[in-house]
């Protein structure tokens, strides 16, 4: 029999919080290249240690494809020069030997073999292995290269313990490839073929050995391809190394030429803001069905996220509008349409994410897709609207339009679920989730006293999600011939804001409860969900100065951004997923909100740490999150060990906050441009803005600071578009 406390572990294990990947404790120093629907997560080697406990491999679809890609020299491992992954679909690792000892007679003195491997990945994963001898002596040496390919599930690698396992067919093995392949308990087959040129003087399952004799600077070249499925990765595998690399970087070109044009007298901010449109780009799938969306972040979250998808197009409205009407598209087509408990399904609703591994196809888990999401229904009506005013996009908004009705008409039936006017969540999948929000790990959202809230329970930003989704909707409703409904729920959003005000607004905080527990109990604590609520507008103007002092305050602001939590919670902890960490998307979300409220003092201050913070990540990226410990002198925050690189929200995040610098708000089908109160940051002396699309027109702008003022300049505009400048953002 089990004993009891390894049936506590596994039951811990199989019921995993989505909201954190819990099986895994480090990958800060991983490598991570993206393309398509595959990414590769290496050591600093490159390596892809065989039984590391790290997640690292080759994915697709929610499956390891390779679990095993270790290179050693004899019996040593090689010693790193350099390691870079900064393109995003490619990398290069600069290796050399110890010093090693070859039979009785050799010795090759250490730092003698140069040892490149340089990867892409596009249509297939391709390594050119290039091996130069500088001993002034010819040398003999064995190279070694293990394979392993465990088809783990994504969920599997973070920890969740599968009820019954597949099967591994025996590899197959020729002379120049191996084939590894594994039956699922799906009822689909996954394959892996490993190909190797030259022919190696050994190849098994378990790995390749060449051994070579090289003169003094001889140089020796070998090439590895991985070929997984017959996924899109699949498709290119004709083209040879250069044509797939200058294709990929043909891509990402088209895709930076594609959005607005940002230039900056700060190199750095150039370079963050670089690094954010390359990461979106990194991060955009498209399926065989031709729908196409920005993944979650890699690597746990490499997946359709209805949330964090949604947030990334309205970061990204006014940089590539593509974003979201894309993933509107894409959501749009797996709207909820029954009541489902087992995958919190309803009619009308978004889905939380959507998943292709074994273990959602088999119905272990419910991930295939799981609706667990109180927030993305109204986000998707908040961005049809955003979309728009941005676009003027009649079309789509035909499109969208039973869509958009029954994301209405699921917040009345199944959002409100006591009718009291708010929306609530509580799961009823055995295998969902705990908490629906943003911040969806089990022990995110608590008292003061540190107790759990219980269900059900309304968020303070879900809230406000629901009124600027009703409020802003007016002129897409007015297109689509449904005024009556339009004048409604403007009403009710009015109706909202003002009992909102009442319930949420805790006095002697000068502050918002972060919920409404299901006794309708505020959870007083102070929390950045706040945010969130002053870029919907739903918190009264009167109070926002002093929401904006409160969540800079040092219990909360760190000098980094803005803390999850604050230190004043018996559960703070500054590397607590929710719970003290700082999420830079969390961060210029209430950035955004200052602005709307005039408190451009407080969104530059914010705005700095942020991008200080990127200064002192690898390649200007922000991740997904990073510990909320205080700023010191030593000027780096405290990376998060096993947070995505990229992550789609953090990469929209400098998009977002220099929106809000510039205080740009378009109308399009009106033609108009609204610059509101324009004011840049002590590092930012000039922005100039190329191809900023209003509707079918676009502006070039130069915005450049005197002082402590800052002006605007409009050097084009094109298809009637109108600059109008304003003091004061209509809420």
């Amino acid at each position: 029999m089990m004993s009891s406390a390894k049936r506590q572990l596994t039951e811990r294990r199989a019921t995993l919080p989505e909201g954190e990947p819990m099986g895994i404790e480090d990958i800060h120093d991983a490598l991570i290249i993206r393309e398509g629907d595959v990414f590769l997560l290496t050591d600093e080697v490159g390596n892809v240690p065989i039984g590391n406990e790290r997640g690292l491999g080759l994915y697709h679809a929610d499956t390891r494809h390779l679990s095993g890609f270790n290179f050693y020299f004899h019996t040593s491992p090689p010693v790193v020069l350099l390691s870079t992954a900064e393109l995003g679909f490619g990398s290069e690792h600069v290796l050399t030997n110890p010093q090693l000892r070859i039979g009785e007679e050799q010795i090759i003195p250490r730092g003698t073999i140069e040892v490149r491997r340089q990867r892409v990945l596009n249509g297939l994963l391709e390594e050119t292995l290039q091996v130069t001898n500088y001993h002034n002596q010819p040398v003999t040496l064995e190279l070694h290269l293990e394979l392993a390919a465990d088809f783990a599930d994504i969920f599997e690698v973070r920890g969740f313990q599968r009820t019954r396992p597949g099967t591994l067919v025996p590899p197959a093995v020729t002379a120049d490839d191996v084939t590894y392949e594994y039956q699922g308990i799906d009822g689909i087959v996954r394959r892996t073929v490993v190909s190797v040129t030259p022919r190696p003087a050994l190849l098994l399952a378990a790995g390749v050995m060449f051994r070579l004799t090289l003169a003094h600077r001889q140089t020796w070249t070998a090439r590895i391809t991985v070929t997984v499925g017959n996924s899109l990765y699949a498709r290119a595998a004709g083209r040879n190394r250069r044509d797939r690399f200058q294709a990929a970087v043909d891509s990402y070109q088209r895709w930076s030429a594609g959005c607005t044009q940002v230039f900056t007298d700060n190199e750095f901010f150039n370079k963050a803001l670089s690094r954010s449109i390359q990461d979106l780009r990194m991060l955009w799938d498209e399926t065989e069905e031709g729908t196409r969306f920005p993944a979650a972040g890699t690597p746990w979250f490499d997946a359709l996220f209805g949330r964090d998808s949604l947030i990334m197009g309205l970061q990204t409205l006014a940089f590539r509008p593509e974003i979201a009407r894309e993933t509107l598209k894409t959501l749009a087509r797996w709207q909820g349409k029954q009541l489902d408990p087992w995958r919190d399904e309803e009619p009308g609703k978004i889905l939380h994410e959507l998943r292709q591994g074994e273990l959602s196809f088999a119905g272990e888990l419910p991930y295939r897709p799981y609706y667990g999401s109180i927030d993305a229904t109204p986000l998707f009506l908040l961005l049809i609207a955003e979309y728009y005013a941005w676009t003027g996009d009649r079309r789509l908004l035909q499109q969208l339009r039973p869509h958009l009705l029954a994301a209405l008409d699921w917040l009345y039936r199944y959002g409100d679920m006591d009718g009291d006017g708010y929306i609530e969540y509580e799961k009823r999948s055995v295998r969902g989730l705990v908490n629906q929000g943003w911040k969806d790990s089990v022990d995110a959202i608590v008292h003061t006293d540190g107790s759990l809230a219980e269900p059900p329970i309304a968020l303070v930003e879900a809230q406000g999600y629901v009124y600027a989704a009703k409020h802003r909707l007016a002129p897409v409703l007015e297109v689509l011939g449904l005024s009556e409904l339009a004048r409604r729920l403007a009403r009710e959003a009015r109706a909202l804001r003002q009992r909102f005000q009442e319930d949420f607004w805790l006095p002697d905080e000068q502050y918002c409860a972060l919920a409404l527990d299901g006794q309708k109990r505020p959870c007083a604590t102070i929390a950045s969900n706040v945010g969130h609520a002053l870029w919907c507008g739903i918190i009264a103007r009167e109070r926002a100065a002093a929401v904006a002092e409160r969540m800079l305050a040092n219990d909360l602001f760190g000098g980094w951004g803005i803390r999850t939590l604050s230190r004043g919670n018996p559960r703070y902890n500054p590397l607590g997923y929710h719970l003290g960490t700082v999420w830079p998307h969390d961060t210029a979300i209430a950035a955004f909100g200052f602005k709307m409220y005039g408190c451009e003092e407080e969104l530059n201050e914010v705005a700095t740490a942020l991008f200080d913070a990127a200064t002192a990540f690898p390649y200007y990226r922000l991740p997904e999150l990073f510990g909320g410990e205080a700023r010191t002198a030593h000027h780096a925050p405290v990376p998060y060990p096993v947070a995505c690189r990229p992550q789609g929200w953090a990469a929209g995040a400098f998009p977002m906050l220099l929106q809000a610098i510039l205080g740009l708000k378009a109308d399009a089908p009106a033609g108009v441009l609204r610059v509101i109160r324009p004011r840049l940051p002590y590092w930012l002396n000039t922005v100039q803005v190329r191809g900023l699309r209003v509707g079918r027109g676009h502006a070039d702008l130069l915005f450049y600071r005197r002082g402590q003022r800052t002006q605007l300049e409009v050097l084009e505009t094109s298809g009637g578009v109108r600059v109008s400048l304003a003091d004061r953002w209509p809420l």
